[in-house]
């Protein structure tokens, strides 16, 4: 294939989608309604099913035009019926390698996407979760991937300019609700409340370096379902803040810089000076002298002049 054959079957991928190829996608505007570690007091933002998208989800949404998956598939196989992609790397097992969450769910994963001989890359991403979140990656990955040769690129600009505080606002319509099944499931778990009493009295008695196994702690009883999705999310916040609590303070409970040096903005001269630190005019002090001491250094004058006391030593302790 020359050049100009390659340039206008890569031409084509820009050809604008049939009405019908064009779906809906819901993005809610609510901070409190699309953030499912908060609750929306608002009694009008009830979910309820939207006539227009056909989704279960906040009345206070927008819509934002999208090519699904198929449809974008379709295209790339008119164009090249070769085309390919793979993962940007491999993990241990041989498989595509994934981002993952504080729960090890995938959320992410970097694809490259070949057509016509020119590849170009490309990032899917998914809410925590999601169902069949690996298959979803790879879709989201491919129509992120294709936008890139001008694939549904009028879409990717509208929903840009419907949500301009989101790179991507085709794939992510906020945080998706946890899948009916799965809900279903984590609505079972019984919490081992006895368990979380004694997490919790453990991990506001660690120190620093012990704080970071609580987090797999966590991981593994939301696995094991002794906890569901709730009291996990909870759980790995207070983690998070008792890491932030201790590295805010030093070994001896004064308020700490991040390099872990005393913060002295925050202390009293009185408080400084109790704790064997110079207070702020003494800093002041030190540093004009050290300065001075720089920039004028001056050599030391040996005296040959002794005093009374002087002589009665050097004299063997008798008066002259």
């Amino acid at each position: 294939m020359t050049d100009e054959e390659q340039l206008a079957k890569l031409l084509e991928l820009r050809r604008p989608f049939d009405e019908e190829q064009i779906g809906l996608l819901p993005r809610v505007t609510c901070p409190e309604c699309s953030d499912r570690r908060k609750k929306c007091e608002n009694k009008s933002h009830v979910k309820k099913r939207c006539p227009e998208c056909k989704a279960t989800v906040s009345p206070k949404h927008i819509h934002i035009d999208f090519v699904g998956h198929a449809n974008v598939t379709k295209r790339l196989l008119e164009v090249d019926p070769l085309w390919t992609w793979e993962p940007f790397a491999l993990d241990e097992n041989g498989l595509p390698l994934v981002d993952t969450d504080n729960l090890g769910n995938p959320v992410g994963m970097w694809i490259r996407l070949t057509i016509c001989g020119h590849t170009r890359p490309g990032y899917g991403s998914v809410p925590s979760n999601q169902h069949d979140a690996i298959k979803v990656l790879i879709g989201d990955a491919i129509r992120n991937a294709a936008q890139r040769f001008g694939v549904a690129l009028e879409q990717w600009i509208s929903g840009e300019r419907q949500a301009p505080e989101t790179e991507n606002a085709v794939h992510d319509p906020g945080r998706r609700a946890m899948p009916a099944k799965q809900r279903a499931a984590d609505a079972a778990v019984v919490v081992d409340t006895a368990w979380v009493t004694e997490f919790e009295q453990r991990l506001s008695e660690a120190p620093l370096e012990q704080v970071g196994a609580f987090r797999q702690d966590v991981i593994d009883a939301m696995r094991t379902q002794r906890i569901n999705s709730e009291t996990a999310n909870r759980l790995l916040a207070a983690v998070k803040a008792r890491t932030e609590a201790l590295e805010s303070v030093t070994a001896n409970g004064l308020p700490a810089n991040k390099d872990g040096s005393v913060s002295r903005s925050k202390l009293t001269d009185e408080e400084l000076e109790a704790n064997g630190l110079m207070t702020k005019q003494q800093v002041k002090d030190h540093n004009k002298l050290v300065k001075d001491t720089i920039t004028n250094p001056k050599l030391a004058e040996r005296s040959n002049a002794m005093d009374a006391e002087d002589e009665r030593w050097m004299s063997g302790g008798k008066a002259s």
